[in-house]
């Protein structure tokens, strides 16, 4: 299975996983020495409330639906605009909320705001990791759309990108890597995070 994809895209999705890695780890930093007001940290968890509603598949279900598809879709037309990194608007605020989520819960809590961080590794592992992989994809495909845009207010042409070839590594990436990372990080953010949560709490 991975013969069949570009080596390239695992290599820039490690770099990207491990720099956004390092930002959630500042930004719960960073939120931990603010002391928000109760209201602010509930405020902040209304966009996931339909989702948190959910029991078991049913809740599985509606993270792969969002996470697994509307994101993609949303970072694949993004990539489609000639705009360099535009596509990672949505993986950015991915790693940010749950990093100012975290910094809240630990300067309100600092056992089950630990507790909380803990539980919350092998899912967003999974996830972070899916989007990243998308994202490296999307990469390639946006370098050769915005060369072909570029190339046209040019005197001296640059060598443009093959599209085509780019456009099916991204259907690879995903259907092969990045959407099956998802599907798992669903099934951990619903069982196992809850599980690890109540053992340790």
């Amino acid at each position: 299975m991975l013969k069949s994809i570009d080596l390239d895209i695992v290599k820039r999705a490690v770099k990207l996983f491990i720099v956004a890695t390092i930002c959630v780890i500042i930004t719960t930093l960073f939120c931990y020495f603010v002391h928000p007001s109760i209201n602010d940290l509930k405020n902040m968890g209304n966009a996931s409330e339909k989702i948190g509603e959910a029991k078991g598949l049913e809740k599985v279900w509606k993270y792969i639906v969002n996470n697994g598809f509307q994101v993609p879709l949303q970072m694949f037309i993004l990539a489609l605009l000639p705009i360099p990194y535009l596509y990672l608007i949505n993986l950015v605020v991915t790693i940010l909320m749950p990093g100012i989520m975290f910094g809240f819960l630990l300067s309100f809590d600092l056992h089950k705001g630990l507790i909380g961080c803990i539980a919350f590794i092998p899912h967003y592992t999974f996830e972070v990791m899916g989007f990243c992989i998308l994202a490296s994809a999307l990469y390639m495909l946006n370098k050769a759309i915005t060369r072909r845009f570029t190339n046209l207010f040019r005197k001296n042409k640059k060598e443009n990108y093959a599209i085509k070839v780019n456009l099916i590594n991204v259907i690879k990436s995903y259907v092969l890597i990045a959407l099956p990372l998802i599907i798992i990080a669903a099934f951990l953010e619903t069982y196992v995070a809850n599980f690890i949560f109540e053992l340790m709490a």
